[in-house]
């Protein structure tokens, strides 16, 4: 009996000192440190939520610039390329930015264009982060020695967002370069691929980047001192067509965006047509473009300088006439048939096809 006693006793303290040991490790701790940005752990979490709320704003903005073709990689290839990664790939473009330089290395597993290229993304996990990386003024790659700044004056403050686009749309420096672009010297060029390159839109909406010819300075039509790249590009959305992060400006379902003209050109019709200024610019670009592959400086199939020429066998331009195929190159790859700086554009087609016509 007693036996069974000291038994039932040894029980009872063995539940009595499990249930302290589980009290005592159920029991809160101390607080720990604090969270980033906050006063304990749990304010991390609403940090996060500035962003990452999912709410419609965040939504449309990944929707749309799903669509766009920065987010396409369709170029994300020439990333592998050394000096060519700086604007088609986020890491080349990071590297460029800190580097200064316009050569970069090359990045065979690179990642496209995206949100944090040009936002500051995860850098104080707040909504500063929508802040965009780099507003400072552009030195552009045929002239590193000059400074471009396309900040404009807004109410309450201004606009530089076009200095970050004008930090890949601008023209490449090419080689031979034109010394004396109106002289009649011949150089001898090896690569059919001899021009400024593709996206030259910050230098045509700057008037600069062209070869000047003839007895006057070419005019500008002063769309850079009145709105930014944001405010057309990305005026308002219709969806994924047009508008907002798509940075579309015409969709074949929408026509062009001409809302976004509206507030300056209250005349505007339908298209981007406005005076017919799109027209006369079309047909000044078709005249030069017969004139230079009648003599035999462009290639109408490819579009590229006229060959056939090689490292070893090099074929012969005068420097004018490369002049007048650069300015050439530029209208094409702007591609706004005179939108971003009509008098620049008409005035550099206009010098072209007299000195073309000018040839025997």
């Amino acid at each position: 009996m007693k036996k069974l006693l000291l038994l039932v006793l040894s029980g009872i303290m063995v539940m009595a000192v499990s249930g302290l040991i589980f009290i005592g490790c159920t029991k809160e701790g101390p607080q720990g440190p604090a969270g980033p940005n906050g006063t304990n752990g749990k304010d991390a979490n609403a940090t996060c939520t500035n962003c990452h709320n999912f709410g419609d704003t965040v939504i449309v903005k990944i929707f749309q610039y799903d669509a766009s073709k920065h987010a396409s990689a369709s170029t994300i290839i020439e990333a592998a390329r050394s000096g060519c990664s700086g604007c088609h790939s986020h890491e080349g473009f990071l590297e460029k930015l800190q580097t200064g330089s316009t050569v970069t290395q090359a990045y065979n597993d690179a990642a496209p264009i995206n949100c944090r290229t040009c936002h500051l993304i995860h850098n104080t996990y707040s909504p500063t982060d929508w802040a965009l990386r780099d507003i400072e003024p552009v030195h552009p790659y045929i002239d590193t020695t000059s400074s471009i700044d396309l900040t404009v004056t807004i109410p309450g403050g201004t606009d530089g967002t076009s200095n970050l686009c004008g930090k890949c749309h601008q023209a490449r420096l090419a080689s031979p370069w034109i010394t004396n672009p109106k002289g009649t010297d011949s150089v001898g060029v090896t690569s059919t691929r001899w021009g400024p390159h593709h996206g030259p839109q910050f230098l045509m909406l700057a008037g600069k980047g062209a070869f000047e010819m003839g007895a006057s300075a070419f005019a500008s039509t002063n769309h850079k001192g009145n709105v930014s790249c944001r405010n057309c590009h990305m005026g308002p959305a219709q969806g994924e067509a047009v508008g907002g992060h798509t940075l579309t400006m015409s969709s074949t379902e929408t026509g062009d965006n001409v809302a976004v003209c509206r507030p300056c050109h209250t005349a505007i019709g339908t298209t981007f047509d406005l005076n017919g200024a799109q027209t006369t610019i079309e047909g000044k670009y078709q005249q030069l473009k017969v004139l230079l592959a009648q003599k035999k400086v462009l290639d109408t199939n490819t579009m590229l300088l006229k060959g056939p020429m090689s490292a070893t066998k090099p074929k012969k331009f005068t420097q004018i006439q490369l002049a007048v195929y650069w300015n050439f190159c530029l209208v094409d790859a702007d591609r706004s048939m005179g939108v971003h700086n009509f008098a620049y554009i008409r005035d550099m087609l206009d010098a072209g096809i007299t000195y073309m016509n000018s040839l025997p």
